[in-house]
């Protein structure tokens, strides 16, 4: 397998029956993290660009393209999808509705021999789901996604049809020579340049749900007997490194709430450190936030948000609204923004500052210092791993309360707590449960 060129090394590892044998822990975050990103599009449905984006995708590819550019669309536009911090790369919301639309689709009677797809078990739809997830976070690693944001690349994008063709092609049980033929198809549909995301009706989260439908239409072209040619060296091995030893997809972690995580830790710093001193809002004087550089330039937005996007991506307004406001944090619409007197004047207090001596361990952790100062005392934290973070992950019983939350306002609590039950009790050879089915 070493002397193989990097794609066929991970079309290997795509195919191989190993993927079925993953053990009970891997199994169980891949379910976890099945259920997440379907809350993510479920509440998606109810922003006014996921709206937007189901009723375009209707006529744009067929249903199983347009499926998944509609759920694709709808998780990545909340913004509480999850996330791999290494490669920069949320693959949630990009690789789980390719899986669902796969089994949606091979569920039709006149489906095609080339739709017809091995997800009817749990551990199948898993493997599958794997697969995709490690592909487009390892084109992520590839690609240094921290530094290619900082460079107006986004790193999902440039990602997400190697990682849906990845899945897809495991789904269709392509043969070797077909997967390969898949990879490098899909590696000319993923330009990475983004729209911005500011306008409440950004077409963002469309292009993602193009990419990863490209991606989908890169493994049937494979399927049906189209060819691209293996790039071989023009790939970096660094893809593969240490592929079947170390599955990068055990490093991802959720978000409790929508929040850029960039900013993450110091919101759950801040929120620490006022319940543990039981600190009114009223007596703050003042907040500092101390981040590594490649955070701050990203989060450091002192200004009252206008819009949805700009609340998220403010640490300034996260760090307030957690304090003053703490039940609107967990409101995923916020159009518009939630404001208040008390709230402004908190965000007022708040200065962000770098940090080389937190950026040490800059990617592999998004770090935050916080310091609040309340009269005479200051009191400060600093948290490495915030809830949620892949060392520091959602358990089941947190994720169903953040399913409730997403899922509840559309399909009922008790179907909200009906679907967490029966994904956390599903066994490895059992059908899959139809949560395809769920999404409006």
């Amino acid at each position: 397998m070493s002397s193989a060129s990097p794609l066929t090394t991970i079309a290997q590892w795509i195919q191989s029956d190993d993927r079925l044998q993953m053990g009970p822990d891997r199994f169980d975050r891949a379910k976890r993290h099945i259920v997440d990103t379907v809350g993510a599009a479920i509440a998606g449905a109810r922003l006014a660009a996921g709206a937007a984006t189901s009723a375009l995708a209707h006529s744009v590819g067929d249903r199983i393209g347009s499926r998944i550019i509609r759920e694709c669309a709808r998780a990545r536009a909340t913004e509480i999808d999850d996330i791999h911090l290494v490669s920069c790369t949320t693959p949630g919301a990009v690789i789980v509705p390719t899986v669902l639309a796969l089994a949606s689709g091979s569920r039709r009677a006149n489906a095609s021999p080339a739709r017809r797809v091995r997800l009817r078990t749990v551990k199948e739809f898993c493997a599958a789901t794997v697969a995709g997830y490690e592909a487009l976070i390892r084109f992520g690693v590839l690609i240094d996604g921290p530094a290619a944001l900082h460079r107006g690349v986004w790193p999902t994008h440039a990602a997400a049809a190697f990682g849906s063709a990845a899945a897809a092609s495991r789904a269709y049980a392509l043969t070797l020579e077909q997967t390969v033929a898949a990879l490098a198809t899909s590696l000319a549909f993923g330009s990475g340049r983004p729209v911005s995301g500011a306008s409440p009706l950004s077409s963002r989260w469309l292009t993602l749900g193009v990419a990863a439908a490209n991606g989908e239409l890169a493994a049937r072209a494979a399927a049906a007997g189209l060819r691209a040619a293996d790039p071989q060296h023009a790939i970096s091995r660094r893809l593969t490194n240490r592929l079947g030893h170390a599955c990068l997809f055990d490093d991802v972690g959720m978000k409790p709430f929508a929040s850029a995580r960039q900013g993450l830790a110091a919101i759950e710093a801040a929120r620490d450190i006022v319940e543990r001193h039981a600190i009114n809002a009223a007596d703050i004087d003042r907040i500092t936030v101390t981040l590594p550089e490649p955070l701050r330039r990203i989060v450091d937005r002192p200004a009252a948000p206008a819009t949805r996007f700009e609340s998220i991506v403010s640490v300034q307004y996260q760090v307030a609204l957690a304090i003053a406001a703490p039940d609107r944090l967990l409101d995923v619409d916020r159009t518009p923004p939630f404001s208040s007197p008390s709230l402004r004047r908190l965000q007022s207090r708040i200065r962000v500052r770098r940090s080389r001596e937190l950026g040490a361990s800059y990617p592999d952790e998004w770090p935050a210092r916080v310091t609040i100062t309340v009269g005479r005392r200051r009191l400060t934290e600093v948290m490495m791993r915030p809830p949620g973070d892949a060392y520091n992950p959602l358990d089941w019983d947190d994720l169903a309360a953040k399913f409730e939350r997403l899922a509840g306002p559309t399909i009922g609590i008790a179907a909200a707590r009906r679907t967490v039950r029966t994904m956390r009790k599903a066994a490895p050879n059992a059908n899959m449960p139809r949560l395809w089915e769920l999404a409006p």
